[in-house]
């Protein structure tokens, strides 16, 4: 029997300052919308309302330049301090009756809503393991983490994302191929890239 979708939740980490972008990446325009607006779209559609988006840096131009209703947002004061506090207050804005969570960010636009239904159907096949993405001879988000796992995620500290704790817990892991994921936008030369390939 396949688990429940519907205690599923996403969680957007839209924090960064983009400092080797030079210029907020979450609003980069690709196919006609910013890259934040890409990302929500596709959680929303394979988990309607269930969005949590963390913002913390340029967060009140996001704030204007990115529909975000219905959307639940997250504010990481300390966005300075890297991703693991963003994790951390992703977590802490779930519902208690949160079962799992699909771990997203802003920046890998190549990843669509049929990507991360594969990977919410291999979590309900097997839902005490981590379902996480593969791609270029590593693996890492998106991914789902059942709930038993929310506390190692909020215990992240400094600029460990959540591919530090995946490595440690390999036993619990199934892997989804997605080469889509290897491409997140860092800097400018990743965004030219981007827009040659669209």
């Amino acid at each position: 029997m396949l688990a429940a979708i519907d205690n599923v939740h996403a969680i957007i980490l839209a924090a960064g300052a983009s400092s080797r972008m030079g210029s907020p990446k979450q609003l980069l325009i690709w196919q006609d919308r910013p890259l934040l607006a890409h990302a929500l779209t596709n959680a929303q559609s394979v988990l309607a309302d269930r969005v949590v988006v963390v913002l913390g840096a340029n967060a009140e131009a996001i704030k204007a330049a990115v529909d975000l209703d219905g959307i639940s947002v997250a504010l990481n004061p300390d966005w300075a301090d890297g991703m693991a506090g963003s994790i951390r207050a992703g977590i802490e804005a779930l519902p208690a009756t949160a079962g799992a969570v699909l771990l997203m960010l802003c920046d890998q636009p190549l990843i669509n809503a049929a990507h991360l239904q594969n990977l919410l159907r291999a979590w309900q096949q097997a839902p005490e393991c981590i379902v996480a993405s593969q791609y270029a001879e590593s693996f890492g988000v998106p991914a789902v983490f059942p709930a038993e796992f929310f506390q190692q995620l909020a215990s992240l500290t400094g600029d460990r994302g959540a591919k530090s704790l995946l490595a440690k817990l390999d036993s619990h892991l199934v892997k989804i191929p997605l080469p889509e994921a290897e491409l997140d936008i860092d800097n400018s030369e990743d965004y030219s890239y981007l827009n040659l390939i669209r």
